[in-house]
């Protein structure tokens, strides 16, 4: 007598069911996954941190990034107005008003100033870090006209004796030299520290002498400086003209404008900007008498514009707009796997199988993040998805039980990382090429569970065969 039991055939019910569980799984491993992801932009913000630090030592040495201001002319003036005086009235001191002469200074901008100059930049290295760092020497020259009737300034009250010009460098430690300011028809006069009246943002004054009252005052001087990552003048005159070259391949231009005229190559770049006075945002002339100076350097510095030496996309910033890309892997390897089960007879892949494989797939950040200090991006890139691409398949094998599928796996990892890679690198298209890929795999996924009958579905489990009794 046969004893042996019939095969239990699943319900409908239950091979639903099935499916179900194993796709809420899936659902719920894949923020599980991001935990390590995660723990990998905490170590890539440390590392960030370490950068910007030694960034920074850099810069205080050579210099920070630099911001020129001026020339500026400055000439004190005296005007009437009412004065406090104690007088003695019988036996006692009393306040008495009384009218007098009070000084304050006047300042001019110039009526033309060109600046020009070739900036030097470099790569300067702490530890496994850059930083860039240049210098440069700047060429100054216009002319000052100043209008003291305009500004209700009488001739006869003008102390030409102490008249001076200002000249502002944002991080002094970075000046090499700056030449005497020499003015036609005056002497040269050598640049020093500025007096607490000339602001902080104006640090150096040249003292003028023997110059024609009210004429024109043509002018030239030179400025060598260093600084770092960025280089700012600001449109000190009524009409700013400013060239500068420099064998750069990567500027970007920055500020309050941009060039009027730029070539860029792979030897570097000269860029050129012309400014007109009224669309600074602060005066030509202005007195330190009712004139806010804490708001007007605001406003001057505000005005800056130039070039920043920007490195191409490194290790750091390729790694972190990747990371925003894991969930992309998780779905795509996930579904792939899924499929097999749906499709393939008998193969069951354990949620632990998954989770070892998401593993993997977080791993591959942390391996270009480490890669990447040591070295250049691509080759760093590389090694880290070929190193997941072969983890990730190796281990598929074990499960998979054939070499097409696992080829499947590894290849579509491969075309994965590839695509990802030209998306990182495509920065001006990275949304438009990374929105193409979604559409293309699920266009893809879409093509092949197409004749997918899910209601019907049975997971891993053949279809029954009736029992001859």
């Amino acid at each position: 007598m046969d004893t042996a039991q019939p095969p239990v055939i699943p319900t409908p019910g239950s091979r639903r069911l099935s499916v179900f569980l194993k796709i809420a799984s899936i659902c719920l491993l894949i923020p599980f996954l991001h935990i390590p992801l995660f723990m990998t932009n905490g170590v890539l913000r440390e590392r960030q941190g370490y950068q910007k630090q030694a960034t920074q030592e850099i810069a205080g040495l050579w210099g920070k990034a630099q911001q020129v201001s001026g020339p500026v002319l400055a000439v004190p003036y005296a005007y009437k107005t009412m004065l406090m005086r104690q007088k003695i009235v019988g036996e006692k001191v009393v306040a008495v008003e009384e009218p007098g002469l009070q000084w304050t200074t006047a300042y001019f901008l110039p009526d033309k100033l060109a600046v020009s100059g070739t900036v030097e930049p470099e790569v300067r290295h702490r530890g496994i870090y850059d930083a860039v760092v240049y210098s440069t020497k700047l060429k100054f020259a216009g002319a000052f006209l100043p209008d003291f009737a305009a500004a209700g300034i009488e001739h006869d009250r003008i102390d030409w004796a102490q008249a001076r010009v200002l000249f502002g460098v944002s991080d002094l430690r970075g000046i090499r030299t700056v030449t005497a300011f020499s003015p036609t028809g005056g002497k040269a006069a050598a640049f020093e520290s500025a007096e607490a009246t000339g602001g902080a943002f104006l640090p150096l004054e040249a003292k003028l002498a023997e110059l024609t009252p009210g004429a024109r005052i043509d002018f030239e001087f030179e400025a060598a400086l260093q600084g770092s990552e960025r280089l700012q003048i600001v449109p000190a005159g009524k009409a700013t003209t400013v060239k500068l070259t420099a064998p750069w391949a990567d500027p970007s231009f920055g500020g309050a404008y941009l060039p009027v005229r730029r070539e860029v190559g792979p030897a570097g770049f000269t860029a050129e900007w012309e400014i007109a006075h009224f669309s600074r945002g602060f005066p030509q002339s202005w007195t330190k008498r009712g004139t806010n100076l804490t708001e007007l350097a605001q406003k001057i510095d505000a005005a800056g514009f130039g070039v920043t030496f920007a490195q191409p996309v490194d290790g750091y910033r390729l790694a972190e707009r990747a990371q925003k890309y894991g969930v992309l892997f998780f779905v795509l390897v996930f579904a792939v796997f899924f499929l097999f089960e749906v499709t393939v007879p008998g193969l069951k892949i354990h949620p632990l199988q998954y989770a070892m494989v998401g593993a993997a797939l977080a791993l591959f950040f942390l391996g270009f993040l480490a890669l990447s200090e040591f070295w250049g991006t691509g080759l760093a890139y590389a090694a880290a998805a070929a190193l997941c691409m072969l983890l990730v398949s190796l281990y598929a094998w074990s499960f998979l039980k054939t070499g097409a599928r696992t080829l499947v796996i590894g290849g579509g990892l491969a075309a994965t990382y590839g695509y990802l890679y030209f998306v990182l690198k495509s920065q001006d298209y990275a949304l438009v090429a990374g929105t193409a890929a979604l559409f293309g795999a699920l266009a893809l996924v879409m093509f092949c569970t197409r004749r997918i009958n899910w209601y019907s579905l049975e997971m891993n489990t053949p279809v029954a065969v009736g029992v001859d009794r």
